[in-house]
Formats: C-alpha cells, sequence, structure tokens
C-alpha cells in the first residue's frame, strides 16, 4: 500500500509532520481528516527498489497472464463480483509476483479504487495496453468482452514468440557449427599442418 508524507495543522493548530499509508491520496486525506488533521501537503513516497531485487524478482509469465485473463473473463461473465473473483484468484495462483499483486489490487477495490487504476500500480505485471483495455472495459461496462479480447491478445503474442525463437534455432545451429568447426582447426588441424611444413622445410637442403 502507497506511503504519504503529509504536513498539516492539529486541531490545535499545530504544524505537524508526518507519514501515513492509505490505498490512494484522496483516502489518506479523508484517513487525516477523521484524525483531526488538516493536511496542506500531501505527497506519495515512492519506494526505489535496489537493482538486486529487481534482478532477482519473479516475472509474471504469458502464460500465467493468460490464465488470468480466461478466469477472470468466464467469472464476470457469470456474474460473479470482481473483488471476489480478484481475491479468489489469489488464492489459487501459482505465481507469487500475481498473487502479491492480486492481494494489492483486492485492497484497492475495497477502498473504492477502479480495477484499472489498481492494475496500473504494478506496471511490471500489467502493462499499459493491458490497463487501457480494461480501463475502455469498465467505462463501456462490457469488462467481460475486455478480458477474452485480452486474452486473444496473449494468445496471439505468445504465438508470434513461438514462432521467433523456431525462426532463430536454424541460424543459431549453424552459428554453433561453424564455431565448433573453427576450433576444431586451430586446435587439431592448423598445428598439424604448420608442423608438416617445419618438417618439410628442414629436409630442403
Amino acid at each position: 500500500m502507497p506511503t504519504y508524507q503529509y504536513r498539516g495543522r492539529n486541531a490545535q493548530g499545530k504544524a505537524v509532520t508526518a507519514q501515513v499509508e492509505s490505498a490512494d491520496e484522496s483516502a489518506a486525506a479523508d484517513l487525516l481528516l477523521s484524525r483531526g488533521i488538516i493536511p496542506l501537503e500531501l505527497n506519495e513516497i515512492k519506494v526505489k527498489q535496489s537493482f538486486s531485487m529487481a534482478l532477482f524478482q519473479s516475472r509474471v509469465s504469458l502464460e500465467e497472464l493468460q490464465i488470468f485473463t480466461r478466469q477472470m473473463y468466464s467469472l464476470t461473465r457469470s456474474g460473479i463480483p470482481i473483488l471476489r473473483a480478484i481475491a479468489g484468484l489469489s488464492e489459487t495462483t501459482h505465481s507469487h509476483r500475481m498473487k502479491q499483486a492480486l492481494d494489492d489490487i483486492s485492497e484497492q477495490l475495497t477502498s473504492g479504487r477502479p480495477l484499472s487504476s489498481a492494475m496500473n500500480q504494478h506496471p511490471d505485471v500489467f502493462d499499459s495496453l493491458f490497463v487501457s483495455m480494461i480501463h475502455v472495459g469498465e467505462n463501456t461496462g462490457k469488462l467481460e468482452d475486455a478480458f477474452i479480447q485480452l486474452s486473444h491478445y496473449i494468445e496471439r503474442e505468445q504465438e508470434t514468440r513461438r514462432r521467433i525463437k523456431a525462426a532463430m534455432r536454424y541460424p543459431i545451429f549453424v552459428l554453433i557449427a561453424i564455431t565448433i568447426a573453427m576450433v576444431i582447426l586451430n586446435i587439431m588441424v592448423i598445428p598439424k599442418f604448420a608442423d608438416m611444413f617445419s618438417r618439410f622445410g628442414a629436409d630442403l637442403p
């Protein structure tokens, strides 16, 4: 959940500065007002992730994202509430990163945040196209259509990647064969010819 640095005045009119955790800026302001603090300045604290954490953090694969979109399509089409669907999928996913994202999205949905806005807080899981299509689905009342379209898009992306990998196999095989041939020539063939020519030169008068 985001952390906000605030500056304000309490009920006695004294200046106060501290931090507060909340789903968004509006909720943070409401929380401060409920505590008798009038917020004058409110800024979200951006947590910088270390390079090592970013390097070794598990990523959500296309296969996992595909499963998620398919399941969300089925659940929304069946009339299951979004919050209940997200919470249920969080319990069944095998991806630790996806579970983290879905748990946070559930909290944000509980606070009244739209699904697209909550997903936008996890750009490493849901890219800009994904979030945009969910936003359109929310505005048009056809969220299930957005999920099935995203499912088709991810399928095409998977197929494109498979074709690229297949197309790269032959050139890579050729390069490996050439490299092995060059190593054999330099280690075994060329030294023998060099030794042969040196002996032949020594035998000449």
